[in-house]
């Protein structure tokens, strides 16, 4: 997979002009997810499950922050999710999709960061594998479950996901970020995320965000090359449109996300998708109540479906938090309950 040569030329500008300072010694983290979940039929890709305890999440990551010359700072990160490797054969772990299924992918790892970025007066440089930051600054706060979330994928429709299309994390990206001015910054993205395209750039993503310390308004663009085989018909870019918004009270948070998506795969389907979820939080419990909304595509193998999603979630401390889940879904049929914990260190 490649990255334009302007990219490059960018990212190798802004590290020529820094000197690295004496190295110091990364911060080391980890997370590991227990949880018990009952479908009342199969799973979000069609498989049967019991009701019995499985590891979602066992991550291991180090980052850490270079001061460089010039003004410059360096962070890094690399993280990966041992999750499928617990689980054998994958088929329970979050990053495991139908479309893994159809190709008989047995990864036993999922990295999900592999990343260094460039901090500088003139905005932040970024490359390598991340939690996408369109994800993070449109769809995270209406994305706050832990089963019933964006982790993985409902069908084999290309970059598909639960109710978005919005992939949760990006691959061979390179990120420039504006620097802020009167809270408003934009951000562009640049990526080959299909090696037979023929294409250096075959995804370009553009977002306009406006954020103070309680109020959030984005719009974005993301466009697919039609050249992109299974990801557009063909005829014209795919297009996925997205505004979100988000308030922040002392103890209360409203958050909501709306995406238009255009000429989707090879059929080339039109469907918009919605969603808003409101968080109350008391003392060390949290409660959240989502809805969401996805319109029958005009063609394709995505369907209609609509979502009523709680969750219950107590926070012992920093290190330690217990959840309740469920999920009702009015037209697939994965209605669910759950129940988990994570272990942070």
């Amino acid at each position: 997979m490649k990255c334009s040569t302007l990219g490059f030329a960018l990212m190798s500008a802004c590290a020529s002009a820094a000197v690295l300072a004496q190295p110091s010694a990364p911060t080391l983290y980890g997370q590991l997810s227990g949880q018990i979940v009952h479908f009342d039929e199969a799973d979000f890709i069609g498989n049967e499950r019991d009701t019995s305890p499985s590891i979602s999440r066992a991550v291991l990551g180090a980052r850490g922050l270079y001061a460089l010359a010039d003004g410059i700072r360096l962070a890094y990160r690399l993280e990966a999710d041992f999750a499928p490797l617990a689980e054998g054969d994958g088929s329970k772990s979050l990053y495991y999709s139908a479309l893994n299924q159809i190709k008989d992918d047995d990864d036993d790892i999922f990295v999900r960061y592999a990343s260094a970025a460039f901090i500088t007066p003139y905005g932040v440089f970024a490359i390598g594998d991340a939690r996408s930051g369109t994800y993070d600054e449109f769809y995270a706060p209406v994305d706050v479950f832990e089963v019933n979330t964006q982790d993985s994928t409902p069908s084999a429709v290309a970059n598909g996901s639960r109710m978005w299309t919005q992939a949760k994390w990006s691959k061979d990206g390179l990120v420039y970020k504006s620097p802020v001015w009167n809270n408003l910054y934009a951000k562009f993205v640049l990526a080959s995320v299909q090696s037979a395209s023929d294409t250096d750039d075959d995804l370009k993503i553009l977002d306009i965000v406006y954020r103070n310390d309680r109020f959030m308004l984005g719009a974005g663009l993301s466009v697919f090359d039609k050249e992109m085989p299974g990801v557009s018909s063909g005829e014209t870019d795919r297009k996925r449109w997205r505004v979100a918004s988000h308030y922040n009270w002392d103890s209360f948070r409203l958050a909501g996300v709306y995406e238009m998506n255009r000429d989707l795969g090879a059929t080339g389907a039109d469907f918009d998708v919605f969603g808003i979820t409101g968080t109350y939080i008391r003392g060390k419990f949290r409660y959240a109540l989502s809805y969401q909304d996805r319109e029958a595509p005009t063609s394709g193998a995505l369907v209609e479906d609509r979502a009523v999603l709680a969750q219950v979630r107590y926070t012992h401390d920093e290190r330690l938090d217990f959840w309740a889940e469920a999920g009702s879904y009015r037209e697939s049929d994965k209605d669910n309950l759950a129940v988990g914990l994570n272990v942070h260190f």
